[in-house]
């Protein structure tokens, strides 16, 4: 029996329907509805074939991995790329993913293999000088300059070369011809992926895939393709510091909480090697500056937290961040206020995280409150001053995880005067033990 089928997909969200319409009922957005005519499917039960049934007590043979000899991105994709593996690499223009497919490519050691780089979006002389720049002269490395998916692949085969890596940089300018919308359209970007991920099966070949971002700072395309692919890695990049934060997102071979932080050189992205400094290097002892340990991904950095507190300008008092979660902020002026009699809720409000780097970890609370505090009264802590705990509504600061990692590496940079939870014993004078918002306050009474 012979099925065929025509299906209409919305050109700007993905929507599908079996009938056509003028205007999507999903995104609002008209004219949009795309014919797509799906391959006649024959259906023989008995020339099915039958797949092999896999027990859980047999001995299978561990996923085989090309290391890339980038050491950062090898310890964030647990050990090098994944034969057969499908990877997905977005970010926002210009933010250095071209910059570090290049990198990856020139540092992968393949002594009798090849590495195919293709390229949608760039032409030769930009590519080209590119690779130069960053001083790539990797013999091993073939450059196809090609957007549709079907010559692509055709290249590949014809030229019995087989290679050990596909690089392509970026999905969203792949077509398809027998498609009929234009690259980087929802259908274009799901039905390109989806004949990538085929290939990259069939031939056991890993492909890593760019992608862009909108302005919303999601994936371009349709959601499915992040479920589509093997593995998520975004690059972001971190207020004002101009640092690239790349991370894990996704990943079926390995952990999703690595991170790696980058600086961007004339050489390409550069790790930074002495994390644990990078961000307190230009700490000074002021009024509104605290210094906290905040985990990221894997990592545990410490991070210096700025406050300024000041009468309005304008009638109505502002509250802006940069790298810290505005909810969280309002909560703690909100705690401050209630049970501490501070007059916060009149005051222009402005933290900051050094370097704008985005924090999620809600053990810099009591950081938060010290440096508005500090602010407040204009009086600034001990030099030697490093906080670290969860505020709840009630004002009682509760325990965080990995307290005992952070007084150690608190220790080891030089920090001798520590504010903690009560969650923990302390095992020198010099820590101070805080059960509530109402303690933070003797800090200042006592002069710090």
């Amino acid at each position: 029996m012979r099925k065929s089928e025509k299906h209409y997909v919305c050109s700007n969200c993905g929507y599908e329907s079996d009938k056509w319409f003028a205007k999507c009922p999903i995104c609002n957005e008209l004219e949009s509805a795309v014919e797509y005519n799906t391959a006649d499917v024959t259906i023989n039960t008995g020339n099915l074939k039958v797949p092999d049934i896999v027990f859980l007590d047999q001995e299978l043979p561990p996923a085989k991995k090309i290391p890339t000899n980038f050491q950062e991105i090898d310890n964030v994709l647990n050990g090098g790329l994944v034969e057969g593996a499908v990877y997905l690499l977005s970010g926002d223009p210009g933010i250095g993913k071209s910059t570090l497919l290049a990198q990856i490519a020139k540092s992968i050691q393949i002594p009798q293999g090849f590495i195919f780089y293709v390229s949608g979006e760039e032409s030769t002389e930009q590519v080209v000088q590119r690779f130069k720049r960053l001083e790539i002269r990797n013999k091993n490395i073939g450059l196809i300059f090609e957007n549709n998916v079907d010559v692509i692949l055709n290249a590949i085969e014809k030229s019995n070369i087989t290679p050990s890596v596909i690089f392509i940089d970026s999905v969203q300018t792949l077509k398809i011809d027998s498609i009929d919308s234009s690259p980087g359209s929802i259908l274009q970007v799901r039905e390109s992926t989806r004949k990538m991920v085929e290939y990259a099966k069939k031939k056991n070949i890993p492909i890593v895939l760019v992608g862009h971002v909108n302005k919303e700072g999601a994936i371009a395309g349709p959601k499915v393709l992040e479920h589509m692919v093997d593995c998520v890695l975004q690059m972001e990049l971190e207020g004002g510091s101009g640092l690239r934060l790349l991370k894990v997102a996704k990943n079926r071979y390995g952990p999703t909480d690595e991170v790696v932080l980058f600086e961007i050189t004339q050489k390409g992205l550069k790790p930074i090697d002495n994390i644990n400094s990078f961000f307190l290097s230009d700490y000074s002892n002021e009024s509104g500056n605290t210094l906290t340990i905040v985990k990221v991904g894997q990592k545990l950095l410490p991070i210096e937290i700025q406050a300024l507190v000041s009468n309005p300008v304008y009638g109505s008092p502002r509250r802006v961040t940069s790298g810290i979660p505005l909810d969280r902020l309002l909560m703690i002026i909100a705690v401050l206020s209630k049970k501490l009699k501070l007059p916060l809720e009149s005051k222009d409000i402005f933290v900051s995280s050094a370097g704008g780097l985005r924090i999620s970890d809600s053990s810099m609370d009591v950081a938060i409150a010290l440096s508005l505090i500090s602010s407040t009264f204009d009086t600034p802590l001990s030099f030697s001053t490093i906080a670290f705990g969860e505020i709840g509504l009630d004002g009682r600061i509760r325990g965080i995880p990995l307290l005992e990692k952070r007084l150690e590496l608190s220790q080891k940079i030089g920090f001798n005067n520590i504010v903690i939870p009560k969650n923990l014993s302390p095992k020198k004078n010099s820590i101070v033990v805080a059960e509530s918002v109402k303690d933070l306050i003797k800090l200042f009474k006592k002069g710090g």
